[in-house]
């Protein structure tokens, strides 16, 4: 059972967006940290997961696609594109194994018994798979197939990038945001659970950050400088 649980999604290797983030979490008195998914696919992988992997107290990671694709090095003949093969295969070069191996044993799912809230169900993409997207739009029907078996009434997703707190045939359907890649907010987005919902946005030097990504050496360094700088208003 937790109290106050702080859940952190899509932080695609920001680590300027990272530090603001579990600075403001550290400061909420939170008990509990849900880290759910996408987490190094990014500028700095490396040293993200180093922060991540850091961590201390009850800290629960779920996996996000891009781990997979990651920590397994998709590529082409998974069926991706270049561009982002090209990415998969730069954040897996800059991992340790062991960081690679975090990546790899990551869990699909987690249930948190929250005050307030009751069971919460935590996932990346949908309940059916880390890659199928709840959007703040999604018709009721197309939804309905993906939380069918789900007992909870409360779930927390990312992968859309886009925060919103939405009720859909008796669930309610909570997307965190992204803290790196954020898109429709200016700053990091993440959600503190207990007893309420708060969808909060963290203010940090983005500037700064989109400097640091340039001199990253990841490829299309300048594309992700320019999502940090100008978030656009819909999400991947």
């Amino acid at each position: 059972m937790a109290k106050r649980v702080a859940a952190i999604y899509d932080i695609h290797g920001n680590a300027a967006a990272l530090d603001a983030v579990l600075s403001e979490v550290e400061q909420c008195g939170v008990d509990t940290i849900v880290v759910g998914g996408d987490l190094a696919w990014g500028p700095q992988p490396g040293l993200v997961m180093e922060r991540l992997m850091s961590l201390r107290g009850n800290v629960h990671f779920i996996r996000g696609n891009a781990d997979r694709e990651v920590g397994q090095r998709y590529g082409v003949d998974q069926g991706l594109d270049d561009g982002t093969a090209e990415i998969n295969q730069w954040c897996s070069d800059q991992l340790t194994p062991k960081q690679i191996d975090f990546l790899n044993g990551l869990q699909e799912h987690v249930t948190i018994h929250i005050d307030g809230l009751g069971e919460v169900l935590f996932v990346h993409g949908s309940p059916r798979s880390d890659e199928e997207a709840i959007r703040k739009d999604t018709p009721e029907a197309e939804i309905a197939a993906m939380v069918d078996s789900v007992k909870q009434s409360t779930i927390v997703c990312g992968h859309t990038h886009i925060q919103f707190d939405r009720t859909v045939l008796g669930k309610r359907i909570i997307n965190a945001g992204s803290v790196g890649l954020q898109s429709a907010a200016r700053g990091a987005c993440w959600v503190l659970l207990g007893p309420n919902v708060d969808l909060r946005e963290t203010a940090y030097d983005y500037h700064q950050a989109a400097e640091q990504i340039r001199q990253s050496g990841v490829p299309m360094a300048n594309d992700f400088a320019n999502h940090v700088l100008n978030p656009p208003t819909d999400g991947p």
